[in-house]
């Protein structure tokens, strides 16, 4: 049987990095999740369920990538709503409610979605550099 990654579970962990190690995906990059019924996912994400439960977790999350509350997303536009589980065309078809559970969703940004399904930390986003007066000095000479 296997286990559910949990939202419960994620948020206890304290750094980003480590929210990624839990959420990341062992699987094959270029395989497509819904093959042929793709539409199911337009299907899905247009309905009214989901752009309610969407709205919830974002409000959750603080609209903060991966709930981490260093990494605010600023491009609210660009906010996406991933779920934890990957989801099957039986669930979409079936409206399992799973696919709807708060506890089973968390708020990305499409560099962390991204990196999340392709298991590879050096797509998430970059920190921002801290500036300091006369730090690009040595390079003006």
């Amino acid at each position: 049987m296997k286990t559910l990654k949990t939202y419960d579970e994620l948020i206890r962990l304290s750094s980003f990095e480590d929210r990624f190690e839990y959420l990341k995906l062992i699987g094959k990059v270029g395989v497509d999740t819904f093959g042929n019924d793709r539409y199911l996912n337009q299907v899905l994400y247009n309905s009214y369920e989901w752009r309610k439960v969407r709205r919830k977790v974002i409000i959750r999350d603080n609209g903060c990538d991966l709930a981490h509350p260093d990494h605010i997303l600023l491009d609210k536009s660009k906010i996406l709503v991933h779920h934890m589980n990957p989801i099957t065309v039986e669930q979409v078809l079936d409206r399992d409610p799973d696919i709807f559970n708060e506890n089973y969703l968390i708020t990305t940004s499409a560099l962390t979605h991204e990196a999340i399904h392709y298991s590879n930390i050096d797509l998430l986003p970059k920190g921002i550099v801290e500036r300091f007066p006369n730090d690009m000095a040595p390079w003006l000479l």
